[in-house]
Parts: structure tokens; sequence; C-alpha cells
């Protein structure tokens, strides 16, 4: 099975078939770069900052990277197409030499993605908000000030490759960019007093296995210190944990034997068996009783008791004062209970030492469509420049090839072409020519440091839970030529409506 190659929307394969009948159909022979020039232009990006978010945490490129590597049709994906109501007929018409089997060969034909690719390295923080031009004023066109962004990921392909990509890439960045920048937030949110308390991801329970394989990845990326999932530890290597369960303290109890004994009985146990490990659940009947019994049980020697149960910061603050009248101040409090990044921010003020965190991260319930990115194109296959203007609406893209030149303060986006800014940091870096990566992935360590590195970085403003208004959002200037180029594609569609009316 190749990896999810049929994940993408019908209308990308209809619309194939109608670019063959146009003679637009001319898939590239592996190997094959565009460092000529030929070939279309696409580019992924996201017009506004998700809601609460200051910037968004690039994730999801390891696993497009993977899309790149295994995309080809097995026969049972061929023979499906084949048996489609509307694409079986549609990869027939013309007959032989016609679009239809035309378009059916290629995908036969398909050994991995063919064509360029320059992305931001994964992890890398990427914003959206007022176009403003290179001294730094807002850009307004056609009365409706301007949207800019960070580009993430830019293609030059063929119509093949891109049509089969847009859908399940979209899909991959968008899902990992939301968990990783919500862990992020949680991840800030557990700092307190200057110490960094740990976040662990425990989010499995609440989405598909795919997706929390996925989930995990990207909060590792942006900082959580591990995860519940044990696959992610076999898949990528993240550090994985566990405390305990109600079920273990439920199937613990006997006949003729009290609660509380089972209860420390089993603390007791399962300390000796996992000492560095024996972070004790509590609150199965009652959380006092359930501290103290840990406590006794293990005589003070356990690591932590977990609060998982109607968790408030008045709660901690009694449990760490009953660990302390029982002898063990040096046992954690660490906490779960549907928490998010709010919740964790009052409770690292209360004193809890750490947290974990499942469906506010694995899901996001307040960004849980992602983070709105989309798939344009920005250069056709006629080699013109295009735009989408949907004048009035403020969701114009931005046209052509660009690059993206961070600063200390602001973010510069020129056309690709365009000399390099004197002190501006190359965003796009080359990953993929023709069938291959142009070098190895980072990796997931050095990139989690990437992350850690640049949110430290961010002045206070966006590094706050809270969201700053548009004119606090990270500045993204156009360059003189950039902004040029998307006047005269403007002028040039308000000259083709005008002309059309008369």
């Amino acid at each position: 099975m190749s990896a999810f190659v049929l994940g993408l929307d019908v209308y990308q394969l209809t619309t194939l078939i109608a670019h063959a009948a146009a003679g637009r159909l001319d898939p590239l022979s592996g190997g094959t770069s565009f460092a000529g020039g030929s070939g279309l232009g696409m580019s992924f990006f996201f017009r506004r900052l998700p809601k609460n978010r200051n910037y968004v945490v690039w994730a999801g490129l390891r696993s497009i990277v993977e899309h790149c590597e295994e995309l080809r049709f097995t026969p049972e994906e061929l023979r499906t197409l084949d048996e489609h109501p509307i694409l079986g007929p549609g990869l027939k018409i013309g007959g032989v030499g016609g679009p239809g089997p035309a378009v059916r060969a290629a995908l036969a034909r398909l050994n991995g993605f063919v064509g360029d690719i320059d992305a931001l390295p994964e992890g890398t923080l990427a914003f959206a908000g007022p176009a403003l031009d290179s001294e730094g004023r807002p850009v307004i066109i056609e009365d409706t000030p301007l949207v800019a962004y960070t580009p993430l990921i830019q293609v030059r392909t063929d119509l093949v490759c891109a049509k089969l990509i847009e859908t399940p890439w979209l899909s991959r960045l968008n899902y990992m960019s939301m968990v990783a920048s919500k862990a992020a937030r949680v991840v800030t949110a557990a700092t307190f007093d200057g110490q960094r308390r740990g976040v662990l991801e425990f989010g499995q329970r609440r989405t598909h296995p795919a997706a929390a394989l996925d989930g995990a990845y990207a909060a590792y990326l942006a900082g959580c210190r591990g995860t519940s999932n044990l696959l992610a530890t076999h898949r990528y290597g993240i550090p994985s944990f566990g405390t305990m369960d109600h079920f273990a303290l439920q199937a613990a109890e006997q006949d003729e034997v009290s609660i509380q004994d089972s209860e420390t009985t089993f603390f007791r146990t399962f300390t000796a068996l996992f000492p560095q490990a024996s972070t004790l659940l509590v609150d199965t009947y009652d959380t006092a009783r359930g501290i103290a019994n840990a406590v006794r049980g293990t005589e003070g020697r356990c690591m932590g008791v977990r609060l998982d149960s109607n968790v408030t910061p008045e709660t901690v603050r009694q449990a760490r004062q009953l660990l302390v009248q029982l002898g063990a101040p040096g046992v954690a409090i660490f906490v779960s209970d549907g928490l998010d990044e709010w919740r964790v921010r009052e409770l690292a003020e209360a004193g809890a030492d750490g947290f974990g965190v499942g469906e506010n991260i694995s899901c996001v319930p307040d960004a849980a469509t992602g983070i709105g990115a989309v798939g344009k194109l920005v250069l056709n296959g006629y080699g013109k420049l295009t735009m989408k203007l949907a004048r009035g609406s403020g969701k114009a893209t931005l046209p052509g090839l660009l690059q993206a030149y961070r600063f200390s303060d602001h973010d510069l986006l020129c056309m690709r072409d365009e000399p390099a800014p004197d002190g501006g940091k190359p965003l796009l870096q080359p990953l993929w020519r023709g069938s291959k990566l142009v070098a190895p992935l980072p990796t997931l360590a050095e990139s989690r440091a990437h992350v850690s590195q640049q949110i430290e970085a961010l002045p206070d403003r966006l590094r706050a839970l809270e969201p700053v208004a548009p004119e606090g959002q990270w500045p993204i200037r156009l360059s003189s030529r950039l902004l040029a180029v998307v006047q005269e594609l403007v002028r040039a569609a308000v000259a083709d409506g005008s002309a059309s009316k008369k």
C-alpha cells in the first residue's frame, strides 16, 4: 500500500483529465529538475493566524517527505480508479491516445514525487498578518488591506504531481502544525518563576491512531517532554511515559480487604517494581486519603502523585500542604484532568510540578480545523505569474515563487530571484530536487531545539498566551519589486474586468 496516494479529492483527477484534453499533460521523467525554469509553481501557506495564536510552529515536513518517497499507485489503487463511477469513464475518454488513457498511463508510471521543493526547516515559526511595504507602511489593494504570510513550502512540478500532492500535504501540515502550535503554548504556560515544568502529551485516546502518532510527533517537536504513545517511541524515538490508571487500583480490590489497604498495597508493589516511574494516581476513591496511602505505602519513596479529578489551584495547594505534613515534601505533584494552556498556567502558579495534556493538544478544540493552510498556484504551466485576487475579500495570494528573509524584528518577502538583502536569514531552503532529497533531514532533536530557540527569542508580546492586535503582530514586509508585481497583476485584472463589461 502506498502512502495514502488516494487520500485526495476526486476533483484533482477530473480536472487533470480536463487539462490533458487541452494538451497540458506532460509528466516528467524521474530525476528531472526545474532549474531551467519549466513547470508550474505552487505555494503552501496560511493567510491568518488561528484563534489565540501569535505564531504557528510549522510541522509535518517529515511526513510530507515520506509521502514524496512513496508516491506511486498500486495495482489495487488503480483498479479503484478504473471502477469509480466518475473517474472510471473519465480515464477512458478519447480511447487509445486520448486524454483519459494518457492520464491513466501517467498515474501507472508514477514512481515517487518528481520536481523541486523548497521549504522552511521543520519547526520554523511562521506568521501571517497585514502586508507592509518595504518602509513598514500598510499595503492597500482595491481599498482592502493586503495580507502577507510566511510561505511554508514552494514547489515546481508538473500537473500530474501537482494534482496528487495538494490535498495530502495540506492534511498533514494543517493537523501537525495545529498540534505543534498548541503544544508550544502549553509548554510556555508551564513555565513559572523561570522554572520550566514538564508537559507530557496524553491525547492518543481522543483521536484516530494515525493522527495520534502525528500528534505525538508534533507535540514533542514543540517542546513536550514526551508522550504516552509507545508507537511514537518505536517510530521516532520520542520518550514515552505512563503513570497508572484507575483500572489498576480497582482491579486490586479484594473481598475482606479494605479499599484503603488494597490501594496502599498496590502503591507499595508498583513503586517497588518501577521506582523510576512511580507517579501514583491518588484520586480513584478519595484524593486526600490516596495521597496519604501513597506516602505511607511507599515510605515517601514514590516519585510523585497524580491528580486527575476536579483539579484546581486550591486542590494543588492542598496536596502540597498534605505532602509536607506527611513528611514527603519532595514528592512531585503531576496533574491531568482535561487541561489546556490557561489551566496549566494557573496550576503551575499554584505549585504543580508537571502536566499531562490530552485532547486539548491532540484535538485542539479552539482551532480544530488546522491552521487554515492552503495550496495555491503562483506560476502556471505557461510561465505566467498568477495570483488569486478575490477583490474586496482580503484573500488575495502573493504571486510567483518567493523567498522569505527573517530579521530580528520582521520578515521580508521577495521574489525568489531578487538579490538577498543584507542582514536577513533566508527561510526557504532547498529540500528536494528531481526525485530525491537534497540532504538528510535534521534529526527530531535538532528540530526541537530549533523551536525552543525561536520561541525564546520572540518579543514578550508574541510569546504571551494572550493574542495581540493586528498592529502588534510580527511584521511582514514586501520588497518593492514584489509589491510592484502585485500592483501590476491587480491593474491587469481590473482592466480585464472593465473590458468585459463593455
